[in-house]
């Protein structure tokens, strides 16, 4: 039995499913870099992205977690938050890093087809996600974020992250309309 009629994939899906086999399949040596040109985020940012999807995730978490018990927060010299509060995010993202939510993860594996390491498919909507390591960003246009009131944790994980390599890790999710290039082979959607 076809395990893509087992799970339910639609015509939509279907087709942004083959377009994009057909165009890493057109890939000599495989593809790790997707370029995404004049991507536009819920904020209304517009931006060019070149991303690597080739680049282990795993293995950049373990090279975190070694980096972030190496750290000693009271050296950091642009940090806004207290070293109180960096020392407690510290802690808390190492945990994070060790003991990842399995549940959450298991719960989306139907929910879509994956092409490629870091390329996936949701099986109803066929929106095609990209998810890898952001080498570059270019913005065009700037958006309109809205002002968040994080607390004091939340604001010191994030200062913490912006010195991680998973921290540069992203996802991107493009609709009919959004164009995308790998190894030179352009896929409009």
């Amino acid at each position: 039995m076809n395990t893509e009629t087992q799970i339910g994939i639609s015509d939509k899906a279907r087709k942004v499913i083959n377009l994009v086999k057909n165009a890493i399949a057109n890939s000599p040596t495989g593809v790790s870099f997707f370029s995404i040109k004049e991507y536009r985020n819920k904020f209304g940012e517009v931006s060019n992205n070149l991303i690597n999807v080739g680049i282990n995730y795993e293995k950049s978490k373990i090279q975190d977690i070694e980096y972030l018990k190496e750290l000693d927060v009271t050296e950091l010299k642009d940090a806004k938050s207290s070293k109180v509060e960096l020392m407690k995010a510290k802690a808390e993202l190492i945990l994070a890093f060790e003991k990842p939510n399995v549940a959450r993860s298991n719960g989306q594996k139907d929910a879509y087809t994956t092409i490629t390491s870091g390329v996936k498919v949701h099986n109803e909507t066929g929106v095609l996600y990209v998810y890898g390591y952001r080498v570059s960003k270019k913005i065009l246009v700037e958006g309109e974020y809205p002002t968040v009131n994080s607390s004091a944790s939340t604001i010191a994980k994030n200062e913490l992250r912006k010195l991680l390599k998973t921290g540069q890790f992203t996802q991107y999710s493009l609709e009919v309309g959004n164009t995308l290039s790998a190894k030179g082979e352009t896929i409009e959607l």
